[in-house]
């Protein structure tokens, strides 16, 4: 039993923003990452065919076929945050959160547990024009740790995704279809400095809050505490239009995953904003706000305790334009850590056409164009992600010994730059109110999938006739992305140093850098 586990583990365990297109890797074997993620119409062997475009089986010749790949990654990101929210600015002696009072930096911390990805595959030929083959693939994730950073919300997020795909090709002439259901496994946790009060109902010191703590898989930092299934199919078409082109097109549909228990998300709105100003009181004055009273003696109970009146009212006026009515209790148990919330993230649908040409006997150029509708896609539309095109190139030369490939990848990130940012505006994030100031911070520290351009390099090499090691590397170079905005609704000038206007902005940075090792065994 605990093989299995580990087994499943390691095939799930893609996580970390490995060289991805949002949270897709741009490719998930050796061969595909060393020619910048193509080869959409490009045959090398069967079991690779099921990484790429399923219609490519019906190449395969009469040997079965067995495929193991590894890739190990190293993502470096780093998160900058400012936010001027008067909640995060304490009475002295008391200090302030440390991102009030300027820019505060952390480096996302290295989680071991999710630094290698796997695959496996097999191969047969059933008949002169059908193969069968079957793959589990580790094709998706993301994670970042910011324990100890409270400027950071002390984030940890975890997203694994992997799939199983039984493939059918069949070959007509020179056209070869591909069919395969596909069962996506998925699993996800997110942390992060939800309570301030302990057990017995007592304020944390300073600097002291907890991380929130859902464990992964089988008690690992990977994903949450549950595989979660979705179904899906993909299929495929490959055209050998002459001996030297060759067209591909692959679409791949949708898989609906639904994380149980993930966060509280009415902390990250109006209600949320009551549970920071609870928290402000107990920690300033000894004791929490008066439940009994209405969101609307929030200002006054703020300055009685002694903020700043003109603050305590731009806190007031985000709640006076919030449509959340009720008495202060009402929000506070709305927001209370022990009630979480289940998150759909639907991994989007993707469709690709891609173009082979054999230059010379020993020279081949590739060419793919992947479209990925984020935007379309519940919980990746909910927090603003944009659809993405994906172009890529890919060169393979074939010496004596070696095959030596070379590749580039480049998409937009999906989450955009944003300057002055109405953050006091809300989005319905299937039924909790949600500031677009949260979803910002949410974004930019919790899911940074933000690269955009990868450069890559392989090669190949036959160990014997029936043995072929391949190798490749991905470096993915520094990104930037920044969002920036206010959470007062009605600035009155706007000053990215003025508390009034409750300024904020989120900076991350990252770059990447992969290792894949891939055997392919014929028999």
């Amino acid at each position: 039993m605990n093989i299995l586990r580990y087994t499943i583990l390691l095939s799930a365990a893609a996580a970390s923003l490995p060289a991805t297109n949002g949270t897709n890797l741009i490719g998930t074997s050796a061969v595909s990452r060393g020619m910048g993620g193509t080869g959409v119409a490009f045959f090398t062997s069967a079991t690779e065919a099921m990484h790429k475009n399923i219609s490519l089986l019906g190449s395969m010749g009469k040997k079965d076929e067995f495929q193991f790949d590894m890739t190990y990654f190293n993502a470096a990101v780093e998160s900058s945050v400012y936010d001027k929210m008067p909640l995060n600015a304490n009475l002295p002696p008391l200090p302030n959160l440390p991102s009030y009072d300027g820019r505060s930096s952390a480096d996302s911390q290295n989680m071991i547990d999710t630094n290698f990805i796997p695959s496996v595959a097999y191969a047969t030929r059933l008949n002169d024009r059908t193969v069968f083959g079957i793959a589990m693939i580790g094709a998706a994730g993301m994670a970042v740790n910011y324990k100890g950073d409270y400027a950071q919300r002390q984030l940890k997020s975890s997203m694994m995704l992997m799939k199983i795909v039984p493939a059918i090709a069949y070959r007509v002439n020179n056209v070869n279809f591909g069919f395969a259901p596909v069962l996506g496994l998925g699993s996800m946790s997110l942390n992060y400095d939800e309570a301030y009060l302990d057990a017995q109902g007592n304020p944390y010191p300073p600097g002291t809050k907890p991380q929130s703590n859902r464990e992964g898989l089988f008690g690992t930092n990977v994903g949450g505490s549950e595989l979660v299934p979705a179904f899906g199919y993909q299929a495929g078409m490959d055209i050998e239009v002459t001996d030297k082109l060759r067209i591909g097109l692959n679409y791949q549909s949708s898989l609906m995953y639904t994380y149980k228990e993930v966060a509280n998300f009415s902390q990250f709105g109006p209600h949320g904003m009551v549970y920071m100003a609870d928290e402000w009181m107990h920690n300033n004055y000894g004791t929490g706000l008066d439940g009994s009273k209405d969101v609307g003696t929030i200002a006054q109970q703020l300055t009685n305790a002694g903020m700043n009146p003109t603050l305590a009212g731009a806190i007031g006026a985000v709640l006076e334009t919030s449509p959340i009515q009720g008495t202060i209790q009402d929000s506070l148990d709305a927001t209370n850590p022990k009630h979480l919330d289940d998150l759909t993230l639907e991994q989007p649908w993707e469709a690709a056409i891609g173009f082979s040409y054999e230059f010379f006997d020993n020279m081949t150029i590739t060419a793919d164009y992947r479209y990925i509708a984020w935007a379309l896609a519940k919980g990746y539309g909910d927090f603003g992600w944009e659809n993405q095109s994906v172009y890529g190139l890919g060169l393979v030369y074939r010496g004596k010994k070696y095959v030596f490939r070379f590749g580039y990848n480049y998409a937009d990130s999906p989450i955009e730059n944003i300057d002055k940012e109405e953050g006091y505006l809300l989005k319905d994030v299937q039924g909790h109110l949600v500031f677009n100031q949260a979803l910002s911070m949410l974004n930019m520290v919790g899911f940074p999938a933000i690269s955009t351009t990868h450069f890559t390099v392989g090669m190949g090499m036959a160990l014997n006739e029936d043995l072929d090691l391949d190798l490749s590397a991905v470096y993915s170079p520094e990104t930037v992305v920044t969002r920036s905005g206010y959470l007062s609704p009605a600035p009155f000038g706007y000053d990215e140093t003025a508390a009034i206007d409750m300024p904020y902005e989120y900076t991350t940075t990252m770059r990447q850098f992969t290792l894949s090792m891939g055997l392919n065994y014929w028999f």
